[in-house]
């Protein structure tokens, strides 16, 4: 049973008021009400067409939104009963909403989320974002189902993408998090990912929520527990994402993200530091989809970008950096930008070395992930003009000689993290 204390009373009486269910879908909100309604129509057609007699409920943890999110939840539910065809659930979809906090917080919302996931004994979770604007009742039953049907403890989602989304992802996140855990799963920083109640119940029992680093990314805090547990992981296709743009600086999704993998890295070394090559993990539907649609983003100004990070932050990067490593950024720093060329081993090598450098305290963690900073963009501009007019299938195929790189030299990792900086 999980800990009850961080729960507020309403939300725990409209818990218990419940029972146990089959299936819990989340849903956290801030300032929603434009597209919420569209989301909770997707999720309760999946339930109603896919999970007709499993007890299910629809779970809304709301960061104590100004506008009427709460309140369009609530009157959704008394909106319709059946579905397209006069489709109907044979059980009640229960719909359950609390607020968690006055602003904000993945963590916050996803412990609330989780907790639930237990205190009901629900066997699979989907957790899905209000903000993406093309969600469709598949994407709710493709996490569901390999969980609940499959046996799975998390499933992670895969996106259709344009050549220039996701480059982050491409180049840095997934193929290091495979090396590092070893399994082959692409996209463990998102909105939407399933997992079972085996899963939540691992993860209540752990003291990490209270981290900065699991209260800006949970879900890859918790597809990480499941790797390092040796539960079973996969991934489902669920088609191209649209979501209104952030206008998040880059320098914050780095806090948020590698920031966020170095802790884990650092929080989970007896699960990987033994750990060599990696697995396939079963995948339910296209592992991929890269069209060649989209406008690259401005090479020069990446260029320029990453020219004047390496000269301000020389001291830091010597500091955090191998000397032949370092030697070699300052070198094709001057190099002419239409001959330039940031090899891909270089670029291993520069990540094992600030994982390592974080792991060894040598400077303020948060200063060591914003100097990385400037030096992906001198990767990313290396990307971008080596593939300007590449196929769909020569983008993959350097993206699978990429991580084959990280695999290579993880040993060289290993011995950067176990020895004396």
């Amino acid at each position: 049973m999980a800990e009850e204390s961080f729960l507020a009373d309403d939300f725990l009486r409209q818990l218990m008021s419940v029972g146990e269910v089959d299936l819990l879908v989340g849903v956290p909100t801030y300032n929603n009400a434009t597209t919420l309604e569209q989301t909770l129509y997707s999720v309760e057609e999946s339930l109603c067409q896919n999970f007709v007699r499993e007890r299910a409920v629809i779970l809304n943890v709301d960061a104590g939104s100004p506008d009427e999110t709460r309140q369009l939840f609530v009157r959704s539910g008394e909106r319709r009963d059946a579905g397209p065809g006069g489709l109907t659930s044979l059980r009640t979809i229960h719909r359950i909403s609390c607020e968690y906090a006055k602003a904000p917080s993945n963590g916050l919302a996803l412990h609330n989320i989780v907790a639930a996931v237990d205190l009901l004994r629900a066997k699979a979770c989907a957790v899905i974002s209000p903000t993406t604007t093309n969600l469709t009742p598949s994407w709710v039953v493709n996490l569901l189902r390999p969980v609940y049907r499959e046996s799975l403890d998390l499933v992670a989602p895969l996106y259709a993408r344009s050549r220039f989304q996701g480059l982050l992802v491409r180049d840095l996140l997934y193929p290091m998090s495979r090396a590092i855990f070893g399994q082959r799963i692409r996209e463990i920083y998102c909105e939407e990912w399933g997992f079972s109640g085996r899963l939540a119940s691992q993860c209540l029992e752990k003291d990490a929520w209270r981290e900065e680093a699991v209260r800006a990314r949970p879900e890859a805090w918790m597809a990480i527990t499941a790797m390092g547990a040796g539960l079973k992981c996969g991934q489902s296709f669920l088609g191209p994402k649209m979501a209104p743009p952030t206008g998040t600086d880059i320098v914050e999704v780095f806090r948020q993200t590698v920031g966020n993998f170095f802790w884990c890295m650092e929080t989970n070394q007896a699960q990987w530091l033994n750990r060599s090559n990696s697995q396939p993990v079963p995948t339910f539907g296209p592992d991929h989809e890269l069209s060649l649609d989209g406008i690259p983003p401005s090479q020069e100004k990446i260029f320029d970008l990453f020219r004047s990070g390496v000269s301000e932050l020389e001291p830091i990067l010597a500091s955090i950096l191998a000397q032949d490593t370092h030697a070699q950024i300052k070198a094709i720093a001057l190099s002419d930008r239409s001959k330039f060329h940031f090899a891909g081993e270089l670029w291993v090598k520069i990540l094992y070395e600030f994982a390592a450098s974080y792991h060894h305290t040598v400077l303020n963690r948060d200063h060591l992930v914003q100097a990385l900073v400037p030096l992906y963009r001198g990767q990313l501009c290396s990307f971008l003009l080596e593939h300007a007019n590449a196929s769909a299938e020569a983008m993959e195929e350097h993206s699978e000689l990429l991580c084959q790189e990280f695999e290579r030299q993880k040993p060289y990792l290993v011995e950067r993290w176990q020895g004396k900086h």
